[in-house]
């Protein structure tokens, strides 16, 4: 492996693609974003603590109890059968295509 000066640092990693920007500022435009968003999440948080105090929340203080039966999901039921059709209904509406044949016919 080369050991690399200030001067040849890009002749030595091959970024000669990049119109004059050095590796520094490139890394720093890609780790800043993440870095403002980590500082606002850790601001948000302290003034959540600062105002409220430490949280309440105790989930961790119980034991997880390893003999407690697990979910197991419902059983499969079988499809609803079809309701049985309505043989009034079914009249009607043989009736009906009787008058609408009558009516296309005599037309």
């Amino acid at each position: 492996m080369a050991i690399c000066d200030q001067e040849s640092f890009r002749v030595c990693f091959g970024m000669q693609g990049l119109p004059d920007l050095d590796p520094h500022p490139a890394i720093m435009l890609v780790l800043t974003p993440f870095a403002v968003i980590f500082l606002w999440a850790a601001w948000v948080e302290f003034r959540r603590w600062w105002r409220y105090g430490p949280s309440q929340n105790r989930r961790n203080a119980f034991p997880i109890d390893e003999s407690a039966p697990s979910y197991e999901p419902p059983p499969q039921q079988a499809p609803a059968s079809a309701p049985e059709k309505d043989e009034e209904q079914e009249c009607r509406n043989d009736r009906r295509k009787d008058q609408d044949r009558r009516n296309r016919q005599g037309q």
